[in-house]
């Protein structure tokens, strides 16, 4: 393939992968969810003050609910809100940038592997219509910012094969992942592992390079290991570490008495409890291969669209095919390919709530290149055919490619907004407008956190000013059930069956359920589906609202 029409090609995917991105980004999905938030507020506070949510200068670690965020796509959605001010737009821009991005690192990345750059465009296109990529691409999540990296990474690791220098900063990138997203705190050293030992001769060869790229990997990761295990860098892992579970514990040292009282020998060895997780690692590794995570809806509705798996059902043949002519080619570049495919999951396997497809997003974009590689080995078969088959084949072929990606289409942009609206916790901002005209009628507003954190949702939307807030003790602790948060007339906090009177003087926002008896209803915020999310309420027989008597309901 010729010089430009290589250019021409790659313009046009990336000019699709755009496209695909930016359009309405700030919109669709329908709404930032809490995490999104925090990482936008945190974002803003930063700018604003140098100090995150809970006065912490420049964290390298963010506090956020009961958990702790890495850093970087915080810091990367700084100059995002400077430019564009505090939207949904801005917080999403740094994920739909180097979602882009990645997808022509894809193309890099496959003709270092492979010398093709026809295998190289399919699979840098299949990304950039990939459902799977397409979804957090489109949204702030940390995981997609440490797939640019681990991809940016690794292609130059494969660079640094021929071009020894590309190792420092190979490895430099490579840190960056680490510091995105903590998955890549498994996925990345074992990659870098498995990278040595593949490519151990040429490594030897030029050592002095690799020591130095290792010796930056190192300095710059030390402090994240110090933080990972701190108490506050430990949150996280129990958080969702599905270990704690003492099931199999008990099970096996119920196994062990039994055998102790039998008399049979050695069962401190046969029932070990030390191995006693090592079926549920086991199994929550192995359900990432299980092609219904890939095909089917199992994962939770805000991870994919109506209708649609992870990936496009007519990719799965193709994948297999792809698997079994990866596992033919000669060479090396095949052992790093399935390295990073088997890696991938390694990570999220002691967690809960699995498969799970952001913990294991690091999976792309492997499997575009096993599909590219399936239809591209397809194509050179039918090339050896007559016309009569390989015209009317491919035609096919390619209308199903461009139906699925048009009902993809149609499904992401008409019926996931309306379908899952609550899972993407929508409504937030559209109670914080309707309170917002209210509230200088009030001497107290109280939000219900029977509402999913809502203090940052209404630190965000109200773009309330982080100095003020930091000034006033900033948040309080990032525990799920935290009661104790507040700023200017805000609390957040319940008001249920509390034994509190109801106030004249307080307005009320709760689910439909969280209505004080005396109370009435000003305000219903419904989801899409008609159904009401969030209730906004007062006792309303002393207010004088306004000259014709009317309570002011949101339109």
């Amino acid at each position: 393939m010729g010089v430009y029409k290589k250019i021409i090609a790659v313009t046009i995917i990336l000019f699709i992968a755009a496209t695909l991105r930016f359009y309405k980004l700030g919109i669709v999905p329908t709404s930032l969810n809490a995490d999104e938030v925090a990482i936008g507020y945190n974002a803003y506070s930063i700018l604003k003050t140098g100090k995150d949510e809970y006065g912490k200068k420049f964290p390298l670690l963010f506090q956020s609910f009961d958990d702790f965020k890495m850093p970087v796509y915080i810091y990367l959605t700084v100059p995002s809100i400077a430019m564009f001010g505090l939207n949904d737009f801005s917080v999403r821009l740094p994920s739909a940038v180097l979602g882009t991005v990645t997808v022509y690192l894809t193309y890099v990345l496959v003709e270092s592997l492979f010398a093709s750059a026809s295998i190289g465009l399919i699979a840098s296109f299949l990304l950039a219509i990939s459902p799977w990529h397409l979804q957090f691409s489109r949204s702030a999540y940390e995981a997609n910012i440490a797939v640019f990296f681990t991809v940016f990474g690794i292609m130059l690791l494969l660079k640094a094969l021929k071009k020894n220098i590309f190792y420092i900063p190979a490895f430099f990138i490579l840190a960056l992942s680490v510091w995105s997203y903590h998955s890549s705190r498994v996925f990345i050293p074992i990659f870098i592992v498995g990278y040595f030992v593949i490519n151990y001769r040429e490594i030897i060869q030029q050592k002095k390079y690799f020591i130095a790229g290792i010796i930056v990997f190192i300095l710059l990761c030390t402090p994240l290991l110090k933080l990972s295990l701190s108490p506050e860098g430990l949150v996280r892992a129990r958080g969702v570490s599905a270990l704690g579970d003492v099931g199999p514990l008990n099970r096996t040292i119920s196994w062990r008495q039994t055998d102790e009282t039998l008399g049979i020998p050695f069962p401190a060895i046969v029932h070990n409890r030390r191995f006693a997780d090592i079926p549920t690692l086991l199994k929550g590794y192995l359900s990432h291969f299980d092609p219904n995570f890939f095909f089917s809806e199992i994962v939770q509705g805000k991870y994919h669209v109506p209708g649609f798996g992870l990936m496009y059902l007519w990719e799965l043949p193709v994948l297999l095919y792809g698997l079994f002519a990866v596992a033919n080619k000669k060479g090396k570049s095949k052992y790093i390919l399935f390295l990073w495919f088997f890696a991938a999951p390694i990570a999220a396997s002691p967690t809960r709530m699995l498969p799970h497809p952001v913990r294991t997003l690091v999976f792309l974009p492997t499997l575009q290149i096993f599909v590219a590689i399936g239809l591209f080995e397809l194509y050179r078969k039918l090339e050896s055919m007559k016309a009569t088959f390989r015209i009317p084949s491919v035609g096919i072929g390619v209308a199903i490619i461009v139906f699925s990606g048009l009902f993809y289409l149609h499904q992401y942009y008409i019926h996931m907004p309306v379908e899952y609206a609550s899972e993407w916790q929508y409504g937030h901002e559209q109670a914080v407008g309707a309170v917002k005209l209210m509230q200088d009628k009030f001497d107290k507003i109280i939000v219900s956190t029977s509402l999913d954190q809502p203090y940052i949702f209404f630190l965000y939307y109200l773009k309330y000013d982080p100095a003020k807030y930091l000034a006033s003790g900033g948040t309080k602790s990032g525990k799920f059930d935290e009661e104790r948060n507040a700023f200017d007339k805000y609390e957040f906090h319940t008001y249920m069956n509390t034994g509190v009177p109801l106030d004249p003087r307080v307005l009320y926002v709760g689910s439909p359920t969280e209505v004080l008896p005396g109370a009435v209803e000003l305000v219903a915020i419904p989801y899409p589906t008609g159904e009401t999310a969030y209730v906004i309420s007062a006792e309303i027989s002393k207010k004088n609202w306004n000259e014709a008597g009317n309570v002011p309901y949101l339109h």
